[in-house]
Parts: C-alpha cells; structure tokens; sequence
C-alpha cells in the first residue's frame, strides 16, 4: 500500500472515534435562562464581541480573507412573570477600517420558558448556539449575520434535547426584485448514557433552505436545498489532573436538491466527518477529517463544499480535508471570555499553491457580558 494511503488510512481509523463538531465554548454562547427570582425586575443587559477572524486560504474552493471589528448589543429586559420576558436593543457591528458601522439593526424578543423547554419569537438565540457541525452551519456567520429572526423552541430534558427554529432571513413586498430567503434548522440529540465517566449521545441535524415566494418580481425558479447529518457520539473524563475530556463523535452528512426545477450543480451529495478532541483544561486540540462526494452546503463553511465560492461554476466533485484546531479558551474574569485558535488545513486531492502545502486561518474572540438591575417594575401578570 502507498505511504500516502496507510497514512490517510491511519487518520481514519484513529478518528473513527470522533468529537462533537461544534464544542460548547462560551465565548460563543448567547442568551441566557428566565429565573423566577427576577420576576418583574427591569435590568440593562450589555453584550460585547470582539474578533479577529483571518483565514489564509489559497485553493480554488473557499474564498479567503479578514474578518476584524466589534460588536455591540445594549438591551432593556423586563421579566414579566417568573416565565416570561421581553428584551429589546440595538445591534451594532463596526468593521475597522472602514468609516461608518456595517450593521446597524434592532432586537426584540419575547421569550416564554417553561421547566424543560422555552419558546422565543424574535431576535432567536442564534449561531453557535444551534450546535450544527461546520459543514451545515459555518459558525462564523456569527460575524456577518449575527442576528437570526423568527421562532425558536427550546427543549432540554435529561433524555432528549433539540433546538428547532425558522430563520426568515429576507421578506418580500409585491413587486420586489428579489425573492424571500428563509431557514428552518432542527438540531436534536438522543443523550444514550451518562455513567461514571461515560457519556454516549446520538446527534441528527436537519437545514432547510430555501428561496422563493409567490409574488417576486423575478423569473427566477426557487431553490430549496436540504442537509442532513446523523451521528454517535462518547465523551470520556478520566481522572487525570491535566486532561479533562476527550471526545469523539463521527457523522454522516447529506445533502439534497428538493426543488422542482433543479439547477445546482449537484442534485445530491454525501460525506462523512470525524472528530477527535483532547481537551486539556484551557487548551484543546480538535481533529477533523472530511470525505465529501458532490456536497453542498449552503449554510455551511465553504471549505467543505464541492463547488466552489471563488470561482462560480468550478466544482470538486470528491473532497478529502484534514483540519487540527489548536485552541486556547479561558474564562480571564467574572463575564470576560478569551478565546485564540489557530486552524491549519490539509488538502489531500486539490493542489495547493501555497509553499509548504497546508493553508490555515486563525482567530481570537473577546467576549463580555453585563446585566445590571435596574429597579422592580409591578404588572398584573401572575
């Protein structure tokens, strides 16, 4: 067997056992529970983000570049009732180098939350948050489209958990010149065991994107394309002082055209993902191996794909990556998140045209929360 096959061989079987896709890391996190003990309590809640996102991509397939700025999302909130509460603000986002602020929008949400579950309309609990594996959900959409709005149910009982959502990304008008965009995203998990230093979990993902509308003014067909992704996951915590848990976790990934009129480049897809995890206190080193045959993702990082974002119209139809993530993630104060990482990438079946054959990106989040109470403001909701 050729040296180049043991070793992909190799990569495979050690990441056979892989690790959840997208790991909780709370510099990501968003939102927060209703406690009843605030019940009728008026506060000002302040979320800041700032990020340096840089991605050294040199292949035909991603494009590549800098994402660098802050964002900003001063909120009153009104605990209603010990179940209920409204929020509201402002979403600001500032690109440096540029004069003026990218993105200037509002927030609202009303958000109603039960023992196991919670129900939100509004700005949603978006990004990260929903848990999708890279190739459905590229987790940086986070820098360019921070707010998700529409509806969201929550559930998250010790068996079962699930976040189900409507994304209506872009509404139409009659006469409008462009069509309506919206996602619906399901991301659920089966938690199989929890024992002793064990857990066993069985993740199923679900996008639906689509675009279309019945009173556009375009000639255009619409588009509705679907992903899927089905997986089993372990963690496992030894007692050891420096390593905390190692994760592994593999999926299935699909992909569909369901349109009536097809015009992708690809009807349909599928590929496979694994992840091998060591996370050693603050530290942690994610490996990822991706096998993707004619897969699409449209809310996916482009890097998994099979038809390229630089160059309309160029496809690669097999793809075969290999990504370690070296990642230092610390909470330094009280509400205050740090988190760097460094991302190189190995491309087994394009030509690179950098120098030692490997691309990389690399990122570093600042992330700070604040609430402050303001005064309790009485209502007839019980």
């Amino acid at each position: 067997m050729p040296l180049k096959n043991k070793f992909l061989t190799l990569i495979i079987l050690i990441t056979s056992l892989s690790v959840n896709a997208q790991t909780d890391y709370p510099v990501f996190h968003y939102g927060e529970k209703i406690h009843a003990q605030d019940s009728q309590r008026l506060s000002l809640n302040i979320y800041n983000l700032n990020y340096l996102y840089n991605t050294e991509w040199f292949s035909d397939i991603p494009l590549s570049g800098t994402q660098f700025g802050y964002q900003l999302i001063p909120e009153l909130e009104y605990q209603v009732s010990p179940k209920f509460t409204l929020k509201g603000g402002i979403y600001l986002q500032k690109e440096f180098g540029r004069d003026k602020f990218t993105t200037i929008a509002p927030t609202f949400t009303a958000k109603y939350q039960l023992k196991h579950a919670a129900f939100l309309m509004g700005t949603l609990e978006g990004g990260p948050n929903h848990r999708f594996i890279e190739p459905l959900y590229d987790y940086s959409l986070l820098l360019r489209e921070r707010l998700e709005n529409g509806i969201q149910i929550l559930v998250n009982t010790k068996p079962y958990e699930h976040d189900l959502y409507i994304n209506w990304r872009k509404a139409i008008h009659p006469g409008d010149p462009f069509k309506e965009e919206f996602d619906i995203g399901y991301s659920g998990r089966f938690n199989l065991l929890a024992k002793d230093k064990w857990e066993v979990r069985m993740p199923m993902q679900l996008i639906y994107s689509h675009k279309g509308g019945q009173y556009d003014n375009t000639n255009e067909p619409l588009t509705s394309l679907a992903n899927i992704a089905l997986g089993l996951g372990v963690t496992y915590k030894p007692e050891i002082k420096w390593l905390k848990k190692i994760e592994f976790e593999n999926f299935y990934a699909g992909y569909k055209d369901v349109s009536f009129t097809k015009r992708q480049l690809f009807d349909k897809g599928n590929a496979y993902l694994s992840h091998l995890l060591f996370q050693l206190n603050d530290f942690g080193i994610d490996f990822r191996y991706w096998r993707g045959h004619d897969y699409i993702g449209p809310r996916g990082m482009a890097l998994f794909n099979s038809i390229s974002e630089k160059y309309p119209g160029l496809t690669a139809p097999d793809r075969q990556l290999l990504i370690v993530s070296f990642i230092y993630d610390k909470e330094i104060a009280k509400n205050l998140f740090f988190n760097a990482r460094i991302t190189p990438y190995k491309d087994f079946i394009e030509d690179i045209t950098s120098s030692t054959g490997l691309e990389f990106s690399y990122e570093i989040y600042l992330k700070y929360v604040m609430k402050i109470n303001l005064a309790r403001v009485k209502n007839d909701l019980r």
